[in-house]
């Protein structure tokens, strides 16, 4: 097997290291020079910082609990389903502390509330073993359900092998009202942390933890969040409203994408922290193309911070549809925010503008940039079909007024401050 660049640059460190260990220290070992370059490459203070990540001690403290006899397995999927089916009249279903190794999809009622002790102790994770590509804890909306879905305190686990191809999740919610995914830690996953699908699913994921979603062994995939509509484009739109996926007040690190959307989905992404993407943009939303019949609908993305990128192509990527983009603060992208004409879209569906939902009504204003282009770039796909002061605006969107935040769903639990 090749070594990779940044294990040889390790194995050169550990040679080196072990000369300085015989220096006397009074004259410069003959690879100190070479040391110095090393320990202060590009590469070395990304791996310093991506180790040192807001959520890198709880990382590793779940992996103890993995890697451990006496900690893990304590329970199976089969527990999961028997304290979920075992909820109260509150609706409320508890998961003690421990380590549950899940080889089957635990299906969670839309007016279940699934509390864990914390996501430092509640662990669900993929048996590596057992490859399905299904979602550790699945929600199925009803016409007849009232909606208020919580889950709460929880780690989920997939299979944290990157070169691993199963294209599996950590929950994924079909059709639900008023949900409120939070204070959760996802890792390892290789579709996404959390997907969200139909038309009529809206709610919030905040106070979680996105960390390493993302697989080389499928190179593509590999979001936090993932927000799929019902294949509808809606002229009913309300920006600022409540009909939208939320997330917010959430850590991304080492995903592929923070965020992604399709299918006519509409989605606000604000207060989050987002680090060390790869391969692509950070913070994402696709055209029609790619098993979607429709693109992204609309996005509001603000007051977000998004740096110290491990791929620096983009920042911000839109490929489609409408929406607000406002107050981030944006470091070290070469693109902080590029627009794209989609790749997946038939040349059928953009041989002549305006091309089949393509970026049309994107409003972008006072956004803190550093180290990349403060205006917005148009990327070469989008020549003649994306242009300034027609498709996008550099000023403030007339009239619109961001939604109540926190959320009105973002409080009351058992891991909330109030």
């Amino acid at each position: 097997m090749k070594a990779s660049p940044l294990t040889l640059s390790i194995l050169c460190i550990v040679v080196v290291l072990s000369v300085g260990a015989c220096s006397s220290g009074q004259e410069a070992h003959p690879a100190a020079t070479l040391q110095r370059e090393i320990a202060a490459h590009p590469a070395a203070t990304l791996q310093r910082e991506i180790a040192a990540h807001p959520a890198a001690t709880l990382q590793r403290e779940i992996a103890a609990q993995l890697t451990s006899p006496e900690a893990c397995p304590t329970g199976s999927s089969a527990d999961v389903q028997q304290a979920v089916d075992a909820a109260g009249d509150d609706g409320v279903a508890h998961l003690p502390e421990g380590c549950y190794r899940v080889t089957t999809a635990v299906h969670i009622p839309p007016d279940v509330k699934l509390m864990g002790a914390g996501m430092d102790k509640t662990i669900l994770y993929r048996d590596p073993d057992e490859r399905p590509s299904d979602a550790i804890l699945r929600v199925h909306g009803r016409v007849d359900a009232l909606g208020g879905t919580q889950i709460s305190g929880l780690a989920l686990i997939g299979v944290r092998d990157t070169d691993d191809t199963v294209q599996d999740y950590g929950i994924v919610l079909s059709s639900v009202s008023d949900f409120r995914i939070d204070h959760c830690y996802f890792e390892g996953f290789g579709f996404a942390g959390v997907r969200v699908e139909g038309a009529s699913s809206h709610g919030v994921v905040d106070h979680a933890s996105f960390v390493d979603n993302y697989k080389r062994g499928i190179d593509n995939l590999g979001y936090g969040v993932v927000v799929y509509g019902g294949n509808i484009w809606t002229g009913e739109l309300e920006p600022g409203g409540a009909q939208a996926t939320y997330v917010e007040d959430s850590l991304f690190v080492g995903n592929r994408h923070a965020i992604a959307a399709s299918a006519g989905a509409h989605y606000v992404f604000r207060n989050n922290q987002v680090l060390h993407n790869v391969v692509a943009c950070a913070v994402d939303a696709h055209g029609m193309g790619y098993g979607s019949s429709h693109g992204t609908r609309y996005v509001e993305i603000y007051r977000n911070v998004i740096g110290s990128p491990a791929h620096d192509w983009c920042g911000i990527g839109i490929r489609g549809g409408a929406g607000v983009i406002f107050e981030n603060t944006i470091e070290d992208y070469d693109n902080p925010i590029l627009l794209i004409l989609e790749w997946g879209t038939p040349n059928a569906l953009k041989a002549e503008y305006p091309a089949f939902d393509q970026v049309q009504e994107l409003y972008i204003w006072d956004n803190q940039i550093t180290g990349g282009p403060s205006e917005p770039q148009v990327d070469e796909t989008g020549v003649g079909f994306i242009e300034a002061d027609r498709d996008y605006f550099t000023t403030p969107k007339p009239g619109y007024v961001p939604y109540e935040y926190p959320h009105p769903l973002a409080h009351g639990g058992p891991f909330d401050a109030d």
